[in-house]
């Protein structure tokens, strides 16, 4: 597990889960208020490692902004339209990131 904040409220795990055949999977996750966690899959991983130097390309640059929009099946990622953080969805479930 790999905490990515100061607060150690967001985090990064890659682990095997026994309830899915012993994949390999990276789980997302914060533990602020209600938990909050996505799991993906090894086709997720990849949209989402192809799409993330662009999406953190577009949220660094001031005044409006390029929407960024990946999709993969289930998964999809998109930047704000204006300032904010980033969603990453998995089906209905989500988390943003900043």
């Amino acid at each position: 597990m790999f905490f990515i904040n100061e607060n150690k409220t967001k985090y990064v795990s890659v682990a095997f889960y026994p309830a899915r055949d012993y994949q390999p999977l990276v789980e997302f996750g914060a533990i602020r208020g209600r938990v909050q966690s996505l799991i993906l899959a090894d086709e997720q991983v990849a949209a989402l490692a192809d799409c993330l130097p662009a999406i953190r390309d577009s949220m660094c640059v001031g005044g409006d902004r390029v929407v960024i929009k990946c999709e993969s099946s289930n998964f999809r990622m998109h930047t704000p339209r204006r300032h904010g953080a980033a969603s990453l969805f998995v089906g209905t479930e989500y988390i943003s990131l900043k």
